[in-house]
This record gives structure tokens, C-alpha cells and sequence, in this order.
């Protein structure tokens, strides 16, 4: 496992909800997820919540919370967003300065922090270029199709993924994630189930997310 035989490395626990940093606030210590999910999250000029990537358990890189903040300027070590713990995390608790170093020391690991950190801003471009276009819908359905997990009965999104996420992950009104979703089930492409949202047809959804067809909900 990485990171726990390194000096300074402790395991600590945050609950679903609790702030592992803080915007505005300067890093002191990054964080490796061995259990959980953690967003990263910020707020808009007005005021609304906005989800701009998650972390999650289970990979090397993905697991790396806040490491990105270090290397920023011209005011490195302070966090510009929150981060916040979307399910109860189990951490290594990892001092800053003890990160950098083990990452100079791993050339091809610092690759993929940049390689991941370019992936995300190339999809909040994408997602700043969808809304000025118009293109949300499209972007709605992409998003479901991300977290759509096989089933049984087909491709279903958990119900623990509500329409106040998605409206965050769009930096759009949780009214427009429920108008997009109220002309995909009138028109047959997804179903409401009590396990959550069922995506009857991939193909169209798919169809609509490359603006191949235009989904009209206002």
C-alpha cells in the first residue's frame, strides 16, 4: 500500500458530509483515499453549488486528494475549493511536503497526477462551452451514461445519485436536471425503478449526449 510507511503518515476517518479542506484555507496535509468518495466542490457567483470532479478509492492517482493545490500559483498551498466527503472515507492523512518528495521521486506517477488533472480541466471546458451552447440535455445524458452500472434489467443509475448531483456536476438549477429527465421518461429513454434511474435506451441517450439529436425541455 502506498504512503503508510512514509514519516508523518496517519489513517484518520472523516463522516459523510465533513470538510477534509476547506476553500481559502492553506494545505498542510494530502490526502490518500483507502475507503470512500470525496467531491470537490465550489460556488458560483451566485451562489450556487457546484461539483467539479470527484475522488475515489481503489486507484493510485484517483485516490490523491488535494495534491493539485501544491503545485499552484501564484498562491501555492491554498485551496480555492472545498473538499468534502460524499460517503464515509477512511484516509492515510499525509504531509505535504513528505508527498511532493515520494512523487519526485516517482517520475511516471507525477505523470499521471498531470495527465488526470488535464483530463479535468478539459471536461470543464467542455462543460462551460455545453451550457454557453445550450447543449446541457447532451450533457445530462453523458452523465448518466457514466454512471450507469450494468444490471439485470439493463444499464441503472443508483438512486444515491439524486437530481441536486447531477444539477451539480452540470453547474445548472436542480429544475432543469428534473425537466430533462421528465422528457426522457415521457418519451421512453430511462424509467424511474426503486433501485433508481434505468436507462431503457443507451443508443438514443448516447445519440443526444454527441448532439446528434437535440432533446428539447424547456
Amino acid at each position: 500500500m502506498p504512503f503508510h510507511d512514509l514519516p508523518g503518515v496517519t489513517q484518520c476517518r472523516f463522516k459523510r458530509g465533513e470538510y477534509l479542506i476547506r476553500a481559502g484555507e492553506p494545505v498542510e496535509y494530502v490526502y490518500y483515499l483507502l475507503k470512500g468518495t470525496v467531491y470537490r466542490e465550489s460556488v458560483t457567483a451566485a451562489g450556487r453549488e457546484r461539483i467539479l470532479s470527484s475522488k475515489a478509492s481503489g486507484d493510485i492517482v484517483q485516490s490523491l486528494v488535494g495534491i493539485l493545490i501544491l503545485y499552484r500559483r501564484p498562491d501555492t498551498g491554498v485551496s480555492s475549493n472545498d473538499f468534502i466527503a460524499h460517503t464515509n472515507c477512511t484516509c492515510y492523512r499525509i504531509p505535504k511536503d513528505v508527498c511532493m518528495e515520494y512523487l519526485r521521486r516517482r517520475p511516471a506517477l507525477l505523470e499521471d497526477v498531470v495527465r488526470t488533472a488535464m483530463d479535468e480541466y478539459m471536461r470543464l471546458m467542455a462543460l462551460f462551452q455545453v451550457k454557453e451552447e445550450g447543449h446541457v440535455a447532451g450533457q445530462l445524458c453523458n452523465l448518466l451514461l457514466e454512471r450507469g452500472r450494468e444490471t439485470e434489467q439493463g444499464l441503472l443509475v443508483s438512486k444515491k445519485f439524486t437530481n441536486v448531483e447531477m444539477a451539480k456536476f452540470l453547474s445548472v438549477h436542480k429544475v432543469t436536471v428534473a425537466r430533462i429527465l421528465r422528457v426522457l421518461k415521457e418519451e421512453g429513454s430511462v424509467a424511474r425503478t426503486t433501485e433508481g434511474l434505468l436507462l431503457k435506451n443507451p443508443e438514443k441517450l448516447q445519440q443526444y449526449a454527441e448532439n446528434k439529436l437535440e432533446l428539447k425541455y424547456k
